[in-house]
């Protein structure tokens, strides 16, 4: 890419490149030379001849004689180093960066035919040089555009915004947009507030943040759902030529989908508390989240630095997590199990804990797989029992516990249920109840506690790949104070999975060009 702004920031670039001698090395501090005042006019005469096809001659002396002024500051205060230099470089080319883009967006806007972008039509009633204020990164523009009437789509449109991709109910640009949606989905607005200022150089209110986040949100559902009802497309790895792929068939894999749900906070009968207790109406406000991963088995390696200190990193995954239900849950796990292979999948192996909704959901969409109850799930009933019968934390119990712990691993579940059973008639209560609940728990799930075979095949026994997911969307979720709406909690879900799953440039075309994929 080539351009004003290339060639102003190579020009910027060569002033402050450092020409280091054996001398230079061993000064502390030397006064600008006159070759380096020079310079410095050399540069700003250049950066006004290269901009002035691009920018009015007014606005352009301006920035000139703002960045004259810092540049200026710069040479006076030796003990201001890269980071002011930086920091002032910065905030005045964003007045030339927002000169820019304003005439760039209105020369774009000028070439848009005046029809209906939807129908290609011819527009009536007419009216030119409609202005609009929009909140670019760089600071506020203005654009002139035509406004019409449709006869036959039967609305008032703006071609112009369409084809720059301004959206009718915001002012905000769609780099502003993306920034707003990347930032509330990651912490809440009134920190995002602070961050996108320092970092950015851009101030943006809460309130902005939070109201294009959730505009965002909503788009991103619309578009999961018309991912979810369409065919899924596998693009082919940018690193394999098309007759490479053509040739080698993919290597036999397994697939690994782990499934939870956690609860969350939303302002359900907000204002009634008071009331609803009076009348000893119960009050729920806690509901759950639904969460899913895939992964293929061979992209999940050990990472340390001895044999004894490592553990589990998956390269590559998929993510699901909706607060819609159950059913919403099964449709994005099944597309995104279909992007990740299903179809030429050797096997499916799913993990999970003992909630009878998960195993319902399993034998609806993946009859055919395998499996397998969370090995630490399975472990915390043992643990109960014991803690019950020797006290928790005792040395007792772990004596009592840890050869039932080995026969769970070796496959002998019906030898811990029949030891479970001798111990239920001189039990207390709390004792006989923990018990109970570990024979059903086990006795339920016995075919799924196969870990033995697990281990030699070098395959997952335990769910802590979701486990962890769910406890970085809830360090987003669950914080203090915090309250949501359905319709708000489910759009940052939303926007977040679209991030993890490197679909951003769906939301966002121009996200393209700094894509990982590109890199």
């Amino acid at each position: 890419m080539s351009g004003p702004c290339t060639e102003i920031s190579a020009v910027i670039s060569a002033v402050f490149e450092p020409q280091l001698t054996l001398t230079d090395c061993m000064t502390v501090h030397r006064p600008p030379t006159q070759s380096q005042n020079q310079a410095l006019e050399t540069l700003v005469n250049e950066i006004m001849t290269q901009s002035q096809a691009h920018v009015a001659e007014p606005d352009l002396i301006r920035w000139h004689e703002d960045l004259r002024q810092r540049l200026e500051q710069l040479r006076q205060h030796p003990e201001q180093g890269l980071g002011f230099i930086e920091e002032h470089v910065r905030q005045a080319t964003l007045e030339l960066q927002r000169l820019l883009v304003q005439k760039a967006m209105q020369e774009k806007a000028s070439t848009v035919d005046e029809h209906c972008p939807d129908c290609q039509g011819h527009l009536n009633h007419k009216t030119r040089n409609v202005s609009r204020g929009v909140e670019a990164y760089c600071g506020k523009v203005r654009l002139f555009r035509t406004h019409g009437w449709c006869p036959r789509c039967e609305q008032w449109v703006f071609p112009a915004d369409r084809a720059l991709g301004l959206r009718e109910d915001s002012t905000a640009s769609p780099l502003v947009q993306e920034m707003c949606a990347l930032l509330v989905s990651k912490m809440p607005a009134e920190q995002a507030e602070a961050i996108s200022l320092r970092v950015t150089g851009r101030s943006l209110s809460r309130s902005t943040l939070a109201r294009e986040a959730q505009r965002q949100g909503d788009t991103a559902i619309e578009v999961r759902q018309r991912l979810v009802e369409a065919p899924v497309y596998l693009r082919p790895d940018a690193k394999t030529t098309t007759a490479a792929a053509a040739e080698s068939s993919p290597p036999p894999f397994t697939l690994v989908i782990q499934i939870d749900a956690w609860n969350i906070r939303e302002r359900d009968h907000w204002r009634e508390t008071q009331r609803m207790r009076q009348r000893n109406e119960e009050l729920n406000r806690w509901h759950w989240v639904y969460t899913a991963t895939c992964f293929r088995l061979h992209q999940r390696c050990s990472k340390g630095r001895s044999k004894t200190k490592l553990r589990a990193v998956i390269t590559e995954r998929s993510y699901v997590a909706t607060r819609g239900g159950i059913e919403p849950l099964t449709q994005q796990l099944y597309y995104e199990a279909r992007a990740r292979g299903l179809g030429q999948a050797q096997g499916v192996l799913v993990i999970a804990d003992g909630a009878v909704w998960i195993w319902n959901l399993v034998q609806d969409r993946f009859q055919e797989a395998i499996q397998r109850l969370d090995l630490y799930h399975a472990n915390t009933y043992l643990w109960a029992v014991a803690n019950e019968l020797h006290g928790a934390g005792s040395s007792e119990a772990r004596r009592w516990v840890k050869p039932l712990l080995k026969q769970i691993r070796n496959d002998q579940v019906a030898r811990v249920i029949t030891q479970l059973e001798d111990l239920q008639p001189p039990l207390k209560a709390a004792a006989a109840k923990a018990t109970k609940e570990a024979i059903e728990y086990y006795g339920n799930n016995r075919q799924r506690m196969k870990y033995k075979q697990a281990r030699k095949d070098n395959e997952p026994v335990g769910s802590g790949a979701i486990e962890s997911t769910c406890r970085q969307l809830q360090c987003r979720m669950k914080r203090c104070g915090q309250f949501w709406s359905t319709a708000g909690d489910e759009a940052l879900l939303c926007l977040e999975m679209f991030w993890r799953n490197q679909r951003w440039e769906l939301l966002f075309p121009h996200a393209r060009l700094t894509a990982v994929a590109n890199n």
